[in-house]
């Protein structure tokens, strides 16, 4: 029953194969005739200022109806220093390194216009880089591909199939729409250019100055400290004056048992001389 099956889908492919030939044959002709171009690039450019310059490129892209894809600016600290001003501040140096990294993408017919302009907001360029891949082949198979792909579902499905290949056609159908999403991406890739720039500057001292963060170097000055210490001696003594004005009986009996204790001694001294 499969072998028929086979037979019968391969006797109508061909029928429709030979019916459409010719219009096939068109179809290829004018698809290589319209050329698919893809245009890639790369750029390393010194700047004054990574982050203006960024700025500008944005700008730029914006204005040539593109887009920025990716982003990416950082600084790195290649060395820090610092040094103490007064007790409660500090001036600290940093050595950065600043740069950043963009994906843009531009319409293809102005790429090298715009690489042109990014020349100018350079102080130099390291590195410039084009490549066009002519993918003029490889879209032409892929519609083409895709077509057949087209009809083999069509004929599949005026043949009444059994579960398996029922799973065939949807398996064709999936692959179709795949080579389709190939020749849309390869199409995208020629209408608008991808262009990656690598941007930096020189490396920048960064001075500022910052409170320093050691709390056990913050205090009052001099004379503020003095005055302060009398103010609390002061204060203690009062508190230690009232506190024995509290208990001035006690004190009074401890004074009146001393010197009857001191009495006694002298008395007792007194006796043993005139023995």
């Amino acid at each position: 029953m499969k072998a028929k099956l086979l037979v019968m889908l391969a006797g109508i492919a061909l029928l429709g194969a030979c019916k459409g030939y010719d219009e096939r044959a068109v179809d290829i002709d004018s698809l290589v005739k319209d050329t698919v171009l893809v245009k890639t690039a790369d750029m390393r450019l010194k700047v004054k200022n990574v982050q203006q310059a960024a700025e500008k490129v944005s700008k730029l892209v914006a204005n040539n109806n593109g887009m920025v894809m990716h982003h990416d600016m950082r600084s790195e600290i290649l060395n820090k220093r610092e040094i103490t001003l007064s007790d409660d501040s500090i001036k600290r140096l940093t050595l950065m390194n600043v740069n950043a990294d963009m994906t843009v993408r531009v319409p293809s017919e102005k790429l090298e216009p715009f690489m042109d302009s990014l020349n100018h907001l350079s102080v130099y360029v390291d590195r410039r880089t084009m490549d066009i891949e002519d993918r003029t082949l490889e879209h032409a198979a892929g519609v083409l591909k895709a077509e057949n792909r087209r009809e083999n579902v069509e004929l599949r499905k005026k043949i009444k199939l059994s579960h398996k290949g029922a799973d065939s056609i949807l398996a064709v159908a999936d692959n179709m729409v795949d080579r389709k999403i190939d020749t849309y991406r390869m199409e995208s890739d020629a209408v608008m250019s991808t262009v990656k720039l690598n941007i930096y500057e020189n490396n920048v001292v960064q001075a500022e100055v910052v409170a320093n963060e050691d709390l056990s170097v913050y205090s009052l000055p001099l004379l503020k400290r003095a005055g302060m210490a009398l103010s609390a001696g002061w204060f203690y003594f009062s508190q230690l004056f009232v506190a024995l004005l509290h208990i001035w009986p006690f004190i009074l009996l401890a004074s009146a048992v001393g010197i009857i204790v001191l009495m006694n001694k002298k008395r007792k001294a007194t006796a043993r001389i005139s023995a």
